[in-house]
């Protein structure tokens, strides 16, 4: 007898692999820009873009993800939770740009 994956199993996709790498990602950079200050911390801006980049490539088909699924009708809890926590990198560059 072999397991064959069930629906729950495969649903997310890559989504389950790749959910955390943003957030990640954007932690690293955090970590090392801030110990930079005055003139170095303007020149490690750009180093922020790449969490942003990442969390894009993720969000994006997250998003198709998620409607596919609200079309169906199948739950879309996992692929939902998945898409925000790759956004997070998102939101909080906004925080940043515009109220910090």
């Amino acid at each position: 007898m072999t397991m064959q994956p069930t629906s729950e199993d495969k649903r997310p996709g890559a989504l389950r692999w790749l959910w955390w790498l943003p957030l990640i990602s954007l932690l690293a950079v955090e970590i090392y820009v801030s110990g930079f200050d005055g003139w170095g911390a303007w020149a490690s801006a750009p180093l922020l873009l790449v969490p942003g980049f990442i969390s894009l490539a993720i969000v994006i088909p997250g998003i198709f993800d998620v409607v596919g699924e609200i079309r169906t009708g199948r739950p879309i809890v996992a692929t939902f939770l998945y898409t925000v926590v790759a956004a997070l990198p998102i939101l909080w560059l906004g925080v940043r740009r515009f109220f910090v």
